[in-house]
C-alpha cells in the first residue's frame, strides 16, 4: 500500500471517529464536538464565574458609601441599548450620572439587576426607561405596566426618587409586526405611563413627546436605525431630561453645563 493510500485511510478513520463522536454529542448530550475540541486544544474549557458588568465602578461607589460619603447629585440611568450608548458624562457634567443601560434587555430582565445596579449605589434618583423592543406580540401591556410599577415602588421604598420615562418611538420600518401595531402599543403604554406618573406624583421624562414626529415615529434625521437615536436624537433627549433632573436634584434652572 502506497503512502498516499495510507494517509487517505488514516484520514477516513479519523473522520469516522469524529462523526461518531459528533453523533453522540449532538443527539445524546446536546453538545458541540467541534466547540469542545477547540476549547480543549486552546485551554478554554475552564469555565469561570459569570462576569458582572460595571463591577469595578460599582465596587468603588459602594466603598465610598461604606465610608459615609454621599453624593446628592448621583442619578442612575437605568435602561437598555439607547441608555447604554448615551455618553452621559459629556451630556450631564453637572451631575453624577451613572450609566446602567444594558443593550437588548427587555423589561422582565430589569428586575433581577435593579438591586445591584440601582439600590446598592444609593443614588438620589433613578431614571427608568424601557426600549421599543418590548413592543412585541408576545409581550403583554400589563406585564410592561407591572414591571414599571414594581421598579418605581422598589426605588421609592429605598428612598430613591423614581423618574419613569416614556418609550422612545420606533421608526416607520418598525411600525408593524404582522397584524401587531408597534406604534399603537407604544402610544398605549406611554399614555398609561403619563397618567401613572401623575397619579403617583412622580417626575416624568417624556422622551416620546420630545422626539416623535407627527405620525408617532422616530424621525429619520434623529436615528441611526429604526430603533436607535443618533447624536441629534441624544441632544433632544437631553433637552427633555435636563429640566426634570435639575428639579429633582434641586439644581437652579440657571445651572450651567461646565
Amino acid at each position: 500500500m502506497s503512502w498516499i493510500w495510507k494517509i487517505v485511510l488514516i484520514g477516513s478513520i479519523l473522520v469516522n471517529i469524529l462523526a461518531v463522536w459528533g453523533y453522540f454529542s449532538y443527539v445524546k448530550y446536546g453538545g458541540n464536538p467541534l466547540g469542545d475540541l477547540k476549547r480543549k486544544l486552546t485551554g478554554g474549557d475552564k469555565v469561570g464565574p459569570p462576569r458582572t458588568p460595571w463591577a469595578e465602578e460599582s465596587a468603588a461607589i459602594r466603598k465610598e458609601i461604606a465610608e459615609g460619603k454621599t453624593d446628592p447629585l448621583r442619578v442612575v440611568f437605568f435602561g437598555a441599548s439607547i441608555t447604554n450608548r448615551w455618553d452621559l458624562q459629556t451630556t450631564f457634567p453637572e451631575i453624577h450620572a451613572i450609566n446602567r443601560g444594558m443593550g437588548g434587555q427587555l423589561a422582565p430582565q430589569f428586575l433581577p439587576r435593579f438591586k445591584r445596579d440601582v439600590i446598592d449605589l444609593k443614588p438620589r434618583a433613578v431614571m427608568i426607561k424601557f426600549c421599543s423592543i418590548n413592543m412585541r406580540p408576545e409581550m403583554s401591556q400589563q406585564s410592561l405596566k407591572d414591571a414599571m410599577d414594581m421598579l418605581c415602588q422598589l426605588a421609592t421604598a429605598n428612598g430613591i426618587v423614581a423618574i419613569p420615562a416614556t418609550i422612545i418611538p420606533a421608526g416607520k420600518a418598525e411600525a408593524r409586526i404582522s397584524d401587531y401595531s408597534v406604534v399603537d402599543s407604544l402610544r398605549e403604554f406611554n399614555d398609561w405611563l403619563r397618567q401613572y406618573a401623575s397619579d403617583k406624583q412622580l417626575p416624568l421624562i417624556d422622551f416620546a413627546k420630545s422626539i416623535e414626529d407627527e405620525n408617532g415615529f422616530l424621525p429619520r434625521e434623529c436615528a441611526v436605525d429604526p430603533v436607535h437615536v443618533n447624536e441629534r436624537g441624544y441632544e433632544i433627549l437631553a433637552e427633555a431630561a435636563r429640566p426634570v433632573l435639575h428639579r429633582v436634584l434641586g439644581l437652579s434652572s440657571q445651572s450651567s453645563i461646565q
